[in-house]
């Protein structure tokens, strides 16, 4: 997989999905995020397979229903990918039964787990993804403790949306700061 990031390999469709154009590319992954993924893919490339190692991909109903309409889109359940091989570029991709795959494209979209253990042993708010809970200026549930990134529950997981969340919170906690008369 780090062999070919940036060659083939990518963690974010909207960033390089339109490198893809009229290409075929894989999506790995079964949740809401990776069928929206392949929707969008399936925008500009020529075809999008899911590749799942459930029965069943978890995503919403509407993207589930979204995505078993879409013509471009096939879902490959119960299936790993076991390699990712390539020369300059990806060329293809091996199941768990070594059957290989071409395809142009592999967009890992396989879901992380907040870090957020260490915000909930002092009481900071999570939702039922263990994302920390924040207000428009980043704040949490407790007092001078802020969140931002993937971590937080901002609905836009993109290096540029963490980035400004970073700087509301970084604002926001100097305010806090100015506020309290605490010297920094």
């Amino acid at each position: 997989e780090e062999e070919f990031a940036g060659r083939g390999v990518s963690y974010c469709a909207t960033c390089d999905g339109p490198f893809f154009k009229d290409k075929v590319v894989c999506v790995i992954g079964g949740s809401d995020s990776a069928a929206k993924e392949a929707l969008f893919l399936a925008q500009n490339c020529s075809k999008v397979y899911i590749i799942y190692r459930g029965e069943e991909i978890r995503a919403e109903p509407i993207n589930k229903k979204r995505v078993s309409e879409n013509d471009k889109i096939e879902i490959i359940y119960k299936t790993n990918v076991t390699e990712i091989k390539g020369n300059q570029h990806v060329t293809s991709v091996v199941f768990d039964n070594g059957d290989e795959f071409k395809v142009d494209g592999v967009f890992i979209e396989i879901g992380s787990i907040p870090n957020s253990g260490i915000a909930k042993k002092v009481g900071v708010q999570t939702n039922n993804k263990g994302e920390i809970k924040i207000n428009r200026k980043s704040e949490t549930n407790v007092e001078g403790i802020f969140a931002a990134g993937d971590v937080a529950d901002a609905p836009f997981k993109q290096a540029i949306t963490g980035v400004a969340e970073g700087v509301i919170a970084a604002y926001s906690a100097f305010d806090f700061l100015k506020e309290m008369n605490i010297e920094y």
